[in-house]
C-alpha cells in the first residue's frame, strides 16, 4: 500500500480540535508514540526509492516496525509495517545489516477517520503542533490527484494551505538538532 499525506503546523491545537470535530471526525485518546528511524549511511531524504526503517513505541507499551520507501518528495511513500516483540532487539538487527539512526522523536497523536481520509493531531516534542490528513491508496494511484482531494478536506477544516509542511516529522527534528 501507498501511504500520501499532507501535513501543516498548527497555531491553535485547541480551536482545530473543535472544528474538527464539528466537521463530524471523532478523535480518539491521546496516544504517546516514541519513534526511532534508522537509514543506511549516506542515504538521502526524499530520494526516490530511499529505504527508511522506523521502530515506534506506542504508550511505552507496543512496539511497529514500519519500512518506508519514497515514492514522490517526503509525505508519499511505499509502507509496510509490523508489530515486533522486541524494540532493542530489532535496534540490533538493523545495526547488523548496517543501518544507523537519523532521528529520535517523541508525539503525542490523536486520530480520527473521516471515510477513507485519517486524520492526526500531533504535538511533537520540540516542534510544535501539526495536523496531518493521509490516505492509504495503491501504489500506482495518481499522487497530486490524492493530495488534492487532502487539502479539500483541510480547507473545509479552515486550514490555510500557506502553514503546510513538506517535510516528516523525522527530517525536522534532525534539522533542529542538527542546527
Amino acid at each position: 500500500m501507498r501511504e500520501i499525506e499532507i501535513k501543516a503546523k498548527v497555531q491553535n491545537a485547541v480551536k482545530l480540535k473543535e472544528v474538527i470535530q464539528i466537521n463530524g471526525v471523532k478523535l480518539g485518546q491521546a496516544i504517546k508514540q516514541h519513534d526511532v528511524v534508522y537509514c543506511l549511511p549516506g542515504s538521502i531524504e526524499n530520494h526516490k526509492d530511499a529505504v527508511w526503517m522506523r521502530i515506534r513505541t506506542e504508550n511505552d507499551v507496543k512496539h511497529i516496525l514500519t519500512l518506508k520507501r519514497s515514492v514522490e518528495g517526503h509525505l508519499d511513500s511505499i509502507e509496510h509495517e509490523t508489530v515486533i516483540e522486541d524494540a532493542d532487539e530489532m535496534t540490533a538487527i538493523l545495526k547488523q545489516m548496517g543501518y544507523v539512526m537519523y532521528s529520535d522523536l517523541t508525539k503525542t497523536r490523536q486520530k480520527g477517520k473521516l471515510d477513507d481520509i485519517e486524520i492526526c493531531l500531533d504535538h511533537v516534542d520540540g516542534l510544535g503542533d501539526f495536523v496531518e490528513a493521509e490516505k492509504l491508496v495503491a501504489d500506482t494511484e495518481n499522487g497530486d490527484d490524492v493530495r488534492a482531494e487532502l487539502w479539500s478536506f483541510f480547507e473545509n477544516l479552515g486550514i490555510d494551505k500557506k502553514s503546510e509542511v513538506f517535510k516528516g516529522y523525522d527530517v525536522l527534528e534532525r534539522e533542529a538538532r542538527d542546527e
